[in-house]
């Protein structure tokens, strides 16, 4: 592939995971809106009934969804400092979801994996040829 070839395919990945960055906070902020006045959880217990209250877990799964959807959109921009931006919006929200896992499973994995998905295309865009290096396009095969 050409230099113009690389570019052009670090700008579509770049693309393609702002839309997954910000797909994935649009999906964050709606599920967490919908759960932060409501509590659900009871645990049975052999001493008695617990009622735990995951209400400050949603209002942190809402903090992060607006700075997934603001790094998402600032992918946008192009500017090179983004990607870092991003990259650790993508983890604290990957971390965050972790902590929910056992409380709605299906709802933290999927913001779980489009987190992941962009992180990767994101580790991707970063690690393009260095102007002057080689790479391995450049290279004859055997």
């Amino acid at each position: 592939m050409a230099r113009h070839d690389d570019a052009d395919l670090r700008h579509r990945q770049r693309i393609l995971a702002a839309v997954l960055l910000t797909g994935a906070g649009l999906f964050d902020a709606l599920a967490g809106v919908s759960d932060v006045d409501d509590d659900p959880y009871v645990v049975v217990d052999q001493e008695g009934l617990f009622r735990i209250d995951v209400s400050g877990w949603m209002w942190a799964h809402l903090v992060a969804a607006v700075l997934m959807v603001a790094a998402g959109l600032l992918l946008f921009t192009g500017r090179r400092w983004t990607l870092r931006l991003a990259a650790g919006v993508a983890v604290v929200g990957i971390g965050i979801h972790l902590a929910v896992l056992p409380y709605q499973p299906v709802w933290a994995l999927m913001v779980i994996g489009l987190a992941v998905a962009a992180l990767r295309l994101l580790w991707r865009c970063r690690s393009g040829p260095r102007a002057g290096g080689v790479s391995l396009s450049d290279r004859p095969s055997r």
